[in-house]
């Protein structure tokens, strides 16, 4: 497990070089994620909701919020790893649609025959690849790790806030029947 402090270090130490060198790759930077309505997210996540009205709210303000992000991903970071110099390369990154419902990045073969961070090691490893291209291929892996942790991590907080307004329906409807009764019988004694 990388604790905070060492995998600040490391990418401390290492961003320094990435700054300096990469060209044909821009990492995101805050501006990017301005035109995303997130401020009403934060102020959402801490409170005490009061029924199922709010969470599936919450929920919606999630899923809306990982469309952003998602369509951020697509625009921003896919179409600069779709252009020259990469598309030279024998590997791409790639959109991937999950059956949940959300979109990461994922390094591809040109074929699809095979997925994953191996290929990104491998291509950073082999002493074709151009190393003026080494800079642009990291800062492009460190944007693609983050986008991807930041879309998993709202699409779970959506699928939870969706989730406990189900089961607090649930909880609604086993307490109307308990009140119910307890009205029935009332009357019935009276």
């Amino acid at each position: 497990m990388v604790h905070s402090e060492d995998a600040t270090g490391a990418v401390t130490a290492a961003e320094s070089t990435v700054d300096a060198k990469h060209i044909a790759f821009q990492p995101l930077q805050q501006s990017a994620f301005s035109s995303i309505e997130h401020t009403a997210f934060l102020k959402g996540l801490l409170k005490p909701f009061k029924g199922k009205g709010e969470l599936i709210q919450f929920g919606d303000v999630c899923s809306r919020l990982m469309s952003s992000l998602i369509q951020l991903a697509t625009d921003d970071v896919l179409a600069q790893a779709e252009r020259y110099p990469f598309t030279l390369l024998p590997i791409r990154m790639t959109r991937q649609s999950t059956g949940a419902g959300t979109v990461f990045l994922r390094w591809s073969r040109m074929d699809r025959s095979k997925m994953g961070v191996d290929l990104w090691v491998d291509l950073l490893g082999n002493d074709k690849t151009p190393i003026s291209l080494v800079p642009d291929l990291y800062a492009m892996e460190l944007q693609r790790i983050t986008i991807n942790m930041q879309i998993s991590l709202i699409h779970s907080i959506s699928r939870q806030a969706f989730l406990c307004a189900s089961k607090i329906r649930v909880a609604e409807q086993i307490y109307q029947q308990r009140i119910s009764q307890q009205v029935s019988s009332n009357t019935t004694e009276v």
